[in-house]
């Protein structure tokens, strides 16, 4: 027997974890993938076009009080209608969901392979630190436009609705995915040192 079989060699319990990792990430592809298709239905015609929007210090009335009464609410987000979004917007709403979502089917499809190769036996091959890095500089790669484009889409909104009278937002972004690939990123380093003690450990046998 190897010693990267012996010293990698998972329990049947452990592989049967991952097989089903390898279950769920298909999963996670057909619901993403199911998610961008459902959003370019919405956004594609370009008319009455939905986008959620961030707000910061503003506030409305809404009728949540005792039979019926308005109670003033902070609003931290909402979803403004876009009769008809100009060209650039239109491209940025459009691109949004497909950048973000072949980035994170791409991410989820790597996570299934580096399962399917723990359970396998194979930990810490030299394939697997690519996959994470090759993981962590997709999402990055998603997030960094994914955020430019839903900025755009956010801006372009409200710019659209308020006829450019109202100062919005300047830069929308999702800060919990950065920290995430930062962590991804982590991952990645402590399984290229592992690969690297491993085959500098198979080289002293």
């Amino acid at each position: 027997m190897s010693l990267t079989s012996a010293t990698t060699r998972l329990s049947a319990g452990d592989r049967v974890g991952m097989y089903l990792t390898v279950v769920l990430a298909a999963i996670g592809v057909a619901v993403t993938a199911w998610a961008v298709g459902a959003r370019l239905v919405e956004v594609l015609p370009g008319t009455d076009v939905p986008v959620l929007v961030p707000f910061v210090g503003e506030q409305a009335t809404l009728p949540i009080g005792p039979d019926g009464a308005p109670v003033e609410v902070d609003v931290d987000r909402a979803v403004v209608t876009v009769p008809q979004p100009a060209a650039a917007t239109q491209f940025a709403l459009v691109a949004q969901p497909i950048v973000t979502g072949a980035a994170t089917i791409a991410a989820i499809a790597m996570l299934a392979l580096f399962a399917w190769n723990v359970a396998r036996g194979r930990a810490f091959a030299r394939a697997n630190v690519r996959i994470v890095i090759a993981a962590t500089f997709t999402l990055l790669a998603g997030w960094v436009f994914g955020s430019l484009f839903t900025t755009m889409g956010v801006n372009g909104a409200l710019s659209a609705v308020s006829e450019y009278t109202y100062d919005g937002v300047l830069f929308s972004t999702d800060w919990t995915a950065f920290w995430g690939i930062l962590a991804l990123g982590a991952l990645g380093a402590a399984f290229q040192i592992g690969e690297r003690l491993q085959r500098e450990t198979e080289g002293l046998v």
